[in-house]
This record gives C-alpha cells, sequence and structure tokens, in this order.
C-alpha cells in the first residue's frame, strides 16, 4: 500500500504577515479523500481557500473530518524571537519549514511507500525537493516512490492541503477558528 502526502503553504515568506504555516493530508489511500474531493466547488477555474467562501470552506473541511486523515502542520510566528524561524525569510524560510515539514511526515508514514505532492513554487527546485524527501524518508525509513511540485487544479489533494493551510492561516492571523476546529480531531499535535 502506498501512502500519499499532499503539501500546500499559507501566507507569505517576507515580513507583510506575521505568520507562515505550511501543511500537510496524509492518507492511506488517496481515494480516501473522494467526499472532500466532491465537496471543492467547482464554479471556478481553481477553487482555493483564498477565494471560496465561508460555506464552501466549511463544507470541505467537514468532508475532510469524516475522512481517514492526518494532518500535521509548521505554523511560523515571525515575531517569535526565540523561534528558530526567527530572523529567516523568503527561501531559506521555505525550506526550513518544508524539512521540518516533510520530517513530521515521514515520521506519520513510518516505514511505508510514500507518494509525496507538494504545491509548485519557485521557492524550492524540484531536484532540491526530491533530495530534502528522499534525505528524510530514509530517517524514517520510509520509501519515497514519487516526489512531484504539482498546482492545485492539477491534483485534488493539493487543493485539499491549500484548503487546509489556509485553515490553519485563518487562525493564527485573523483569530478565525472556524475552520481549524472543523478539522481539529485530525490534526498530529507536535512532539
Amino acid at each position: 500500500m502506498t501512502w500519499l502526502a499532499a503539501v500546500d503553504e499559507s501566507g507569505n515568506l517576507g515580513s507583510d504577515s506575521r505568520f507562515f504555516v505550511m501543511s500537510a493530508v496524509i492518507v492511506r489511500r488517496v481515494r480516501t479523500l473522494s467526499s472532500a474531493f466532491k465537496a471543492i466547488p467547482t464554479a471556478r477555474d481553481e477553487s482555493k481557500f483564498y477565494n471560496s467562501t465561508d460555506k464552501e470552506i466549511l463544507e470541505v473541511l467537514k468532508e475532510l473530518s469524516l475522512t481517514d486523515v492526518a494532518i500535521v502542520s509548521v505554523e511560523v510566528d515571525k515575531y517569535d524571537y526565540a523561534s528558530k524561524y526567527c530572523g529567516v525569510s523568503g527561501n531559506a524560510l521555505y525550506r526550513i519549514v518544508l524539512t521540518d515539514l516533510l520530517d513530521r511526515v515521514f515520521g506519520q508514514v513510518g516505514s511505508h511507500d510514500v507518494n509525496l505532492f507538494v504545491d509548485r513554487s519557485t521557492f524550492v527546485s524540484l531536484e532540491d525537493l526530491r533530495s530534502m524527501a528522499t534525505e528524510t524518508s530514509k530517517r524514517h525509513g520510509s520509501n519515497l516512490k514519487r516526489c512531484e511540485k504539482a498546482t492545485s487544479h492539477q491534483n485534488k489533494c493539493v487543493q485539499i492541503a491549500d484548503f487546509v493551510a489556509g485553515s490553519f492561516y485563518a487562525d493564527l492571523q485573523h483569530g478565525d477558528g472556524r475552520f481549524r476546529e472543523q478539522i481539529e480531531e485530525k490534526i498530529i499535535p507536535c512532539p
């Protein structure tokens, strides 16, 4: 059985916002997410957290909460001067957060096969992503079968990860915990 992990982020890597979040949705079988896929709005070319209504977001997250899914996340408060992320921005922040998130992902997957899909961005090359993921998966005894960058309109799993990351960000940046509460039972707390 090959597990799947899909990763997306929310917030920015500079000083325009206080928080930056990267989240992963982890499932044993992709078909587990079929009800959440069906809840994604289809009225626009690409539905994401930021361009969906509250009702649409809550419907996607409700369906996700009914599935056998694990959610891990790395949340960065750029104003936390005691944090290891303090003073780090841009591509360097993206890479550090991604490294930490991959460690959590492969820690959940353990010694299984896994396919990894990360939202397409310019912050890390595909070659670097594959190198980071291969190194981290080996450390956890996981077998990385596939590692790709994909846009959310090409990969519904990444699209679901966008809704999840947006939920964390809305809670942190705007104090709106309604969305995160919907998936709270599926979130694996940081060790």
